[in-house]
């Protein structure tokens, strides 16, 4: 693999480091390349534990370094995420936490399904449920749920910490955990057995991790838990720390030298992406941000072209777009090369209008991720009730779907049947077994439990077209898709499904892994939906690159938000969001504002000012 000078160095030290990386400075070709030159240096790949951010970035790895080695996949079982190298590690120790095996892992469509009850049985208004779960959530990643809490403002008429421990008991008892308790539990079993982390202390040789500056307090409590031996590579870059809002902490990576003191810095500067003229209009932007590590940005590329435009409405602003896209398009480059990019999604309606009118063809980035699509949560749940006899989300999604008659005064009928320790299947089984129901619903029952039972043991591929088969889901599918092209794009969902499922031997690997990923949406959306113009959230573009970027709404209360005008750390976080869409771009970056948007009037954006 062909370096440059700053990689090699990087690549070529042993102990602990920090690679400074530039946005397009090729950060994940050096994470590769040294875990390969560990391996030729006698470093069995077995014992290296490589963090990404997203199962994509985990893959991708996997295959370049099956390319530089010659090793085959399976011998790098530690190219994980946080949160599957976690949960490789819950699932092996869970009984110390009281936890049976399978755990099962709560997908977004349970937790959402599990808070909804808990706050109908505390008689709280639903508008509050999707804030209670972000609550949770972010409680769980600060380490210390409890401590969180205490500081959390006021949600509603209620107190959250009666829901949170409610949630967590329910959780207990169901056997399973949500996503953002894989973290959290497994930094309480290494932190809390002492056994259990020098055992992984052992184990792990090396320990790397990319997009560090992203990384929250318990990811970086369990980086230090599971790190024996001092050798810590880290990789990331502080001027592209964006999620703040979420929990991600760039002080880990700005303290790294405090904290990691016979540490080495090395800085990757050259962008292999953008054109100078915009790593340089990119850079002084940055400046002004004081909380920063110092690296000089450059390219080799010339050419580049930034413009910027201001208007009235918001719909000049993308006729203007739009018309520039055209030209362009005209010269040569394809719509799918083209990005709009923005800081809130209402910001995307003026740009649909305009590109639906001249009859241009695009997608929606980061906005549902394949696992939550409608037709995949109802196959998946079919999957998931036959391994997790437990799972009432599930198996009540699937009981009347394809209709079969059993709305929701039949399921409140069939609960009445449950003995303790029960869940909604248990107490069908148990009705179906004593022929307590009227005889058109005995058969259908009796026809989705010999399904479920059915498919438990079979592969995953091979259950899901079972299921297609025995229900006559494409009929069904048929029947609620709005138009052709709607019903084509959901088949063609069923059959990356199929595949999918084609690489596990067993429900239960094919469930979990599917459960882990949530970090891919913008990822998922980009393979699974017809090329044309992007149209995305700046935060959803993160990772991505486009020959054309629109930078749109560079206005004042909207980039920077104006959640964030009052706090020095949050408009410091505005301006670096403002520098990852400038570094989307390769050679051509337009700016705007609108002066009136969505019914109010807003100056310029002050990072126009910072930049021009």
């Amino acid at each position: 693999m062909e370096l440059s000078e700053q990689q090699q160095k990087a690549v070529e030290h042993i102990g602990s480091a920090l690679v400074v990386a530039g946005a397009g400075s090729g950060k994940t070709r050096a994470l590769t390349a040294k875990v390969a030159y560990l391996i030729e240096n006698g470093y069995q790949p077995e014992n290296i534990l490589a963090i990404t951010f997203t199962n994509k970035a985990a893959d991708e790895m996997k295959r370049r370094l099956v390319e530089l080695t010659g090793l085959p996949a399976q011998r790098f079982p530690w190219v994980r995420t946080y949160h599957s190298a976690c949960y490789q590690i819950l699932r092996t120790h869970c009984r110390l936490l009281g936890f049976d095996v399978p755990l099962q892992i709560y997908s977004m469509y349970h937790q959402q399904k599990l808070i909804t009850e808990i706050t109908i049985a505390f008689n709280i208004d639903k508008k509050y449920t999707n804030a209670i779960r972000t609550a949770i959530s972010n409680a769980k990643n600060s380490g210390n749920p409890m401590a969180y809490i205490d500081t959390c403002r006021r949600l509603g008429p209620f107190r959250l910490v009666d829901i949170y421990n409610r949630y967590e008991k329910e959780l207990f008892e169901r056997n399973a955990v949500d996503f953002d308790n894989i973290l959290m539990l497994a930094r309480n079993l290494l932190r809390d057995h002492k056994s259990v982390r020098d055992d992984y202390r052992a184990h792990f040789s090396y320990i790397l991790v990319d997009e560090y500056q992203d990384s929250n307090n318990l990811q970086e409590e369990l980086t230090r838990l599971l790190l024996g031996n001092g050798n810590l590579f880290c990789v990331g870059d502080d001027w592209q720390a964006i999620y703040g809002f979420r929990g991600s902490n760039v002080d880990h990576f700005l303290s790294f030298e405090k904290n990691f003191k016979a540490a080495k810095i090395f800085r990757m500067e050259q962008n292999f992406r953008s054109a100078d003229e915009i790593v340089s209009t990119a850079n002084k932007l940055i400046q002004y941000n004081p909380d920063r590590m110092d690296k000089t940005c450059f390219s080799d590329k010339d050419g580049g072209c930034i413009e910027t435009g201001h208007f009235f409405s918001d719909a000049e602003e993308a006729d203007w777009v739009i018309g520039n896209m055209i030209a362009l398009n005209r010269k040569g480059i394809s719509f799918d090369q083209m990005g709009i990019l923005y800081r809130t999604k209402f910001c995307s309606f003026p740009f649909e209008q305009a590109l639906r009118a001249r009859g241009i063809y695009y997608r929606m980035l980061g906005d549902r991720g394949f696992f939550e699509r409608r037709e995949v949560l109802d196959i998946n749940s079919y999957l998931a009730a036959a391994v997790f006899e437990k799972d009432d989300a599930s198996f009540e999604r699937v009981i009347n779907t394809p209709k079969r008659g059993i709305g929701p005064k039949m399921i409140e009928q069939l609960n009445s049947y449950r003995l303790d320790g029960d869940g909604l299947q248990g107490a069908v089984r148990r009705a179906v077994t004593k022929k307590m129901l009227k005889p058109k619903i005995h058969e259908s029952l009796v026809s989705l439990l010999s399904l479920i039972d059915d498919v438990r043991d079979m592969k995953p591929d091979g259950a899901i077209r079972t299921i297609l088969d025995r229900i006559d889901y494409y009929g069904h599918l048929k029947a609620y898709s709005k138009t052709d092209r709607d019903y084509t794009a959901r088949t063609e969902n069923i059959e990356q499904l199929i595949f999918a499922g084609s690489k596990y031997d067993n429900l239960l690997d094919y469930i979990e892994e599917a459960a882990l990923i949530r970090e891919d949406r913008a990822e998922e959306e980009e393979e699974n939906t017809d090329r044309g113009v992007s149209l995305s959230t700046i935060h959803a573009s993160k990772g991505l690159e486009y020959h054309v970027v629109f930078v749109v709404g560079c206005e004042e209360n909207l980039l920077p938000h104006w959640k964030a005008m009052e706090s020095e750390d949050e408009l410091q976080e505005e301006r670096r969001l403002m520098y990852v869409a400038m570094t989307r771009a390769e050679k051509f970056l337009f700016l705007s504002s609108a002066d009136y948007r969505k019914g109010q009037f807003n100056r310029a954006s002050r990072f126009l000012d910072e930049i021009l």
